[in-house]
């Protein structure tokens, strides 16, 4: 069922993807999602987000770094234990689209206008809401994740970054089919946090 924009936005919730499920999302919808939702604002059109769309293997070797990350030093058995559950409920999950934002701080833009850097990557996450809503409007569960793998050595070259001295992560896009209903989220009143000069 498609619905407004105003719906989607409202009905949308983190939600994590069921694992080892036999219903994975066709790779070449996500692919149709990542084409729309790559149009958002984009001051000086630098097209900044670059996207890494993991297949199985990948994707469990990804939970693998991410276990070590959180293990540190394997010093503290609670920290291993938590370690080995992010391992498998990482490794597991059926999909997994990567976003990072690049910019060249040494470029001409750049150098004349530093503050392409933060405009880059608000471009960036503008593009992650985008596929958050078109995920939710084509029925598939989705997770943003910001856990930090990619402090592992080993993460830029799982995902085969094309430019690790010019791309920062922005998101991990877990996604998949989920049957879960997820509690209505609510928020202070709008007034809380709006100064409304019109009236």
């Amino acid at each position: 069922m498609t619905l407004g924009i105003k719906d989607l936005i409202l009905r949308r919730k983190t939600s994590k993807p069921a694992k080892f499920s036999d219903r994975i999302p066709d790779p070449i919808i996500i692919r149709e999602l990542i084409e729309a939702g790559r149009h958002a604002p984009n001051h000086h059109r630098t097209e900044p987000a670059r996207f890494y769309l993991l297949n199985q293997e990948r994707i469990k070797e990804v939970g693998r770094l991410f276990g070590e990350v959180v293990a540190g030093d394997g010093s503290n058995q609670v920290l291993v234990e938590r370690g080995k559950k992010k391992a498998s409920e990482w490794g597991s999950s059926p999909g997994l689209l990567i976003v990072t934002c690049h910019t060249d701080p040494d470029s001409e833009l750049a150098r004349n206008k530093p503050t392409i850097i933060e405009e880059n990557y608000a471009t960036c996450s503008c593009i992650c809401q985008n596929l958050l809503l078109l995920f939710e409007n084509e029925g598939i569960s989705a997770k943003w994740s910001t856990g930090p793998v990619f402090d592992h050595p080993e993460f830029t070259d799982s995902i085969g970054m094309q430019s690790p001295d010019y791309e920062q992560v922005v998101a991990l896009l877990f996604y998949g089919y989920s049957e879960t209903s997820l509690p209505e989220r609510t928020y202070l009143p709008l007034d809380h946090h709006l100064r409304d000069y019109t009236v």
